[in-house]
């Protein structure tokens, strides 16, 4: 077994193995105890601190202060990786509401995954409950065909390797390197043609959102298909007929950071706040990723 799944799996021991081991070591310190011999005891000492220390970790540190989480995917890319192992705050909304920006951890409605079965995922709130939100769809135009995130991919990224492309009002970023209008044309084959960049941007309250840590821009506009992941009493038009979701009380909007690849509050609906189990406030393994969570 690997160290990482050795952590993974001490990280999310349920209750009652805890319990059986608890009761087990103190059983171990109590049949020692008594023993003359400096080892016995010392063993026994051991034992009764081992379990001190997972009953106070287990039943009063987890619940309800800070527990660990693993990362099992890419959907919060950059900064949240495969395998990054974090700390997440239990407390912190207990004595307030999350807010815009913060990165969450908390457990999924049953819609989220194919076999019903509630999970902790974890995702960045973008909308708080009485924002308005839409969300326009990323491309390039080159001349009048249009290509998305993807057909991107394909024409500017390295073959064999994971490409990202984000597009911004002037410029489009591969990997964090700018691509010029003209190497897009050529990329194409229409060197002369005519590119124009439309970025998919993030509006609240009709304000279009700076997020310096998504990993590309949304190929996909919001509220869209299926319309039944939104209460139609939750939809406002706006002057240019656009439909916009304003969040309703007790609900709020999240997403991943690598918007094209994340299964989030667009896919399944809007989150509700009662499942919001915490903050996620630190990556602590690996240690070459040490380091805040932003």
């Amino acid at each position: 077994m690997s160290l990482n799944s050795m952590m993974e799996s001490l990280a999310n021991l349920q209750w009652w193995k805890v319990l059986i081991i608890v009761v087990v070591l103190f059983g171990i310190r109590s049949a020692l105890i008594k023993q003359e011999s400096k080892a016995a005891k010392s063993v026994a000492e051991t034992a009764e601190s081992l379990a001190v220390a997972m009953a106070l970790v287990f039943f009063l540190i987890r619940p309800f202060i800070v527990q660990a989480f693993f990362i099992p995917s890419a959907s919060m890319h950059p900064g949240l990786l495969e395998n990054d192992h974090i700390l997440v705050n239990k407390f912190v909304y207990r004595v307030k509401q999350p807010s815009r920006g913060d990165v969450i951890v908390f457990k999924s409605p049953p819609e989220a995954s194919p076999d019903n079965i509630e999970r902790d995922f974890i995702k960045r709130v973008i909308g708080l409950p009485g924002d308005v939100v839409y969300i326009t769809q990323g491309y390039v135009i080159v001349d009048n065909d249009q290509y998305n995130h993807s057909e991107l991919r394909s024409l500017l990224g390295s073959p064999g390797r994971e490409t990202r492309v984000r597009l911004l009002d002037n410029k489009v970023l591969v990997d964090g390197h700018e691509v010029t209008k003209a190497e897009i044309a050529a990329a194409i084959g229409e060197p002369k043609a005519k590119v124009k960049i439309m970025p998919g941007k993030v509006f609240i309250n009709g304000k279009s959102q700076n997020e310096p840590y998504i990993a590309e821009d949304s190929d996909s506009i919001y509220p869209g298909l299926p319309n039944e992941l939104v209460d139609r009493d939750w939809i406002v038009v706006n002057k240019k007929g656009e439909q916009m979701v304003k969040i309703p009380s007790g609900r709020m909007l999240v997403m991943g950071d690598n918007r094209n690849d994340s299964n989030d509050s667009r896919y399944w609906g809007l989150l509700e706040r009662r499942k919001v189990m915490g903050k996620a406030m630190f990556i602590f393994w690996p240690l070459n990723r040490v380091r805040l969570v932003r």
